[in-house]
């Protein structure tokens, strides 16, 4: 990188510490993942400085649901290249936010998924939700509606700054993974099927719930009336819900407000096989959903063929035991050692900010394998 021209403002990255800010806003202080990179940026402190107070810093990281508050006026952070970070785990990209993004100050974009097709389908999720903007033409056997809305003219630009970075993975301990790894195997587990019927939108509720006359199955609603105990903040419950996973040869996953779920990189993690209607074009960090990998096995947009694919791996369970193991082996290398995926990450966003530092942003999206280490 030294060989590169510099403007007056770059960063040496093997000898300067970048100082990352994060936006204040007048009235509303949201929760939000960029606390929690700030943190972690600071307890690490390797090769970042924090600035939490609208002091002047190279790189300031916006918060995407803050998009429509009003900022407090910064003069010092005019000029100053912006990163774009989600604040919670969406499919859709809201016309706000795609305004936002194409700003020319925003330079990436990070996010927890995108489309393999990304201008077509993200046309049809800017309405809200991915059940009922992304693939309902499909469900009423329509072609698929990839007609221009009126964000059109940011779209392209938005797509150029989107890095599929953040990763969904469940927080979890060695002693969460010793306690997997003592459950049984998938051919001895007692429960064939459990319904996972708290994250779906209704229509497709109803529909599962037709599917499921006959089966050895039970639902999570019936598991956890209260709420899915998905943290170890739950403690005890979040054992319990470990072992329902662990126990469980098939989880059936809609769709929720987004494609993906935090609870299929779970389940994949214990071992079991992951049901869902189709959503291979889906891309997230790890990426489960690739329909090469054979992670997630897929069934009818309308769940119309779910009972007949939910019968057929339970008789052939011999066949699916292989995809099962090679998911969970993936997920599992960011686990070991324990703070490798905190480092993989920091690595990463530590070369998208040298990069947008030296005024190198045509690639950013391509920054699919974590890197090993620090810089700095």
């Amino acid at each position: 990188m030294s060989s590169l021209p510099q403007s007056p403002t770059a960063v040496q990255p093997e000898k300067t510490r970048i100082c990352v800010g994060l936006e204040h806003y007048r009235e509303f202080a949201p929760w939000s993942k960029a606390d929690d990179l700030l943190e972690a940026l600071a307890a690490i402190g390797v090769g970042f400085e924090v600035d939490v107070d609208g002091g002047p810093c190279d790189i300031l990281l916006r918060n995407t649901e803050s998009v429509i508050q009003p900022r407090k006026a910064c003069p010092q952070h005019f000029d100053t290249p912006v990163i774009l970070f989600d604040s919670y785990d969406i499919t859709h990209l809201p016309v706000p936010i795609a305004k936002e993004a194409a700003k020319p100050e925003v330079k990436a974009y990070l996010r927890s998924s995108t489309f393999r097709d990304a201008a077509a389908y993200f046309r049809q999720a800017q309405g809200g939700s991915y059940y009922n903007h992304v693939l309902s033409s499909n469900m009423n056997d329509l072609s698929p509606d990839i007609s221009h809305r009126s964000s059109d003219e940011y779209l392209e630009e938005v797509i150029k700054k989107i890095v599929v970075c953040n990763p969904v993975l469940p927080a979890m301990t060695s002693r969460h993974l010793e306690f997997i790894d003592g459950q049984l195997p998938v051919t001895d587990r007692p429960v064939d099927v459990v319904f996972n019927d708290w994250e779906g939108v209704d229509q497709q509720i109803k529909l599962l719930k037709r599917q499921a006359y006959g089966l050895n199955s039970t639902r999570m609603r019936e598991l956890f009336t209260g709420e899915i105990p998905s943290t170890p903040d739950y403690g005890i419950h979040y054992i319990l819900y470990l072992a329902t996973l662990s126990n469980t040869k098939i989880l059936v996953s809609p769709w929720g407000p987004g494609g993906f779920s935090k609870i299929d990189f779970a389940a994949l993690l214990c071992g079991t096989i992951v049901v869902k209607p189709e959503c291979s074009n889906i891309r997230t960090f790890v990426d489960i959903y690739d329909p090469l990998h054979g992670y997630v096995q897929y069934c009818a947009p309308c769940c119309s063929d779910l009972r007949d694919v939910l019968i057929y791996i339970i008789n052939n369970l011999d066949e699916y035991m292989g995809s099962a193991y090679e998911a969970q082996k993936a997920l599992r290398q960011y686990y070991v050692p324990s703070d490798k995926l905190v480092v993989s990450w920091l690595s990463n966003f530590r070369l998208i900010c040298e990069k947008i530092l030296f005024g190198d942003t045509n690639n950013l999206g391509d920054l699919k394998v974590p890197v090993t280490s620090l810089k700095g």
